[in-house]
């Protein structure tokens, strides 16, 4: 059997994949945030984009909340108006994203704690194990491989077909793009679900610096604020409401109106909550 012809075709392909301006990677995420009800699973479309600088992981779910939270608030700054309504727009589950810049993979983890919006760099590369294992994922051919990583045993299948040495979330450095990854426990599984090739722009900027609002923090300076959040997790909003004493704004979910101090009651409310259902993240050694 002549073979040239296959291995060029795989070479067009591969030559073909590499040169697109923009790739988008669509990911579903299963994750069990309770470890005390790890019957209860929730879901999220998540999105991998590339470009020839880099790459950016985010929920699609937030991508929209964000767009519609700020179109409305500036055409209501442009009316003068203090109620906004956002009744029926669905809240994001997951509120990180992960930005990675190429060649050096440098990234760029972005999460918040209560309002505050906040970075974390990290240059370190995973040590991975290459396995013999074998399998199929969309008509792609995977490889299995494993790694130990902020206190988690993880296993990744990635595609050579896919020449792009990356993944969802913090995770890269495979021959090939990991087309599934999961803890060993089943806490966290992303699987992906479709791919598109597009020269066209994608729907977030791969943004590598950092905004105003955002501060970049250490690990040991993200647990402490983590650990005075769990005290008071409306004590923001209350210093920005108390800091604009002549501000008065009303907002409105599912048809119920609140004011500033209702607002600031509710968010402590379901921030309580949050802390107690909310307890098995992807990075454990994070919220020690």
């Amino acid at each position: 059997m002549n073979l040239k012809p296959l291995f060029t075709i795989a070479f067009l392909f591969i030559l073909n994949f590499a040169s697109a301006q923009n790739n988008q990677f669509i990911y579903d995420y299963k994750f069990k945030m309770d470890s005390l009800n790890r019957d209860q699973v929730e879901n999220e479309v998540m999105m991998l984009e590339t470009s020839k600088e880099g790459s950016k992981f985010y929920s699609y779910v937030k991508y929209v909340y964000d767009s519609t939270m700020t179109a409305t608030f500036k055409q209501a700054n442009m009316k003068s108006q203090t109620n906004f309504d956002f009744t029926g727009l669905k809240n994001a589950k997951v509120k990180f994203s992960v930005t990675k810049k190429y060649p050096n993979f440098s990234t760029i983890l972005r999460t918040e704690i209560g309002s505050t919006d906040l970075l974390l760099e990290s240059k370190d590369k995973l040590v991975w194990k290459i396995t013999p294992e074998k399998d199929e994922i969309l008509g792609y051919k995977v490889q299995k491989a494993t790694t130990k990583w902020e206190g988690r045993n993880w296993i990744a299948w990635f595609a050579t077909a896919l020449p792009i040495q990356d993944g969802p979330y913090r995770f890269f450095g495979l021959p090939g793009l990991i087309l599934k990854l999961e803890d060993a426990k089943g806490d966290h599984q992303f699987n992906i679900i479709a791919i598109k090739k597009s020269d066209e722009i994608l729907n977030q900027k791969i943004n590598f610096g950092k905004s105003p609002t955002e501060i970049l923090v250490s690990e040991e300076k993200f647990r402490n604020l983590w650990a005075d959040y769990k005290k008071d997790p409306a004590k923001d909003f209350r210093q920005t409401l108390n800091s604009n004493t002549k501000l008065s704004v009303s907002v409105t979910f599912d048809g119920k109106t609140y004011n500033g101090d209702e607002m600031a009651r509710q968010i402590e409310k379901e921030g309580r909550e949050s802390i107690i259902s909310t307890n098995n993240f992807i990075e454990l050694n994070l919220y020690k």
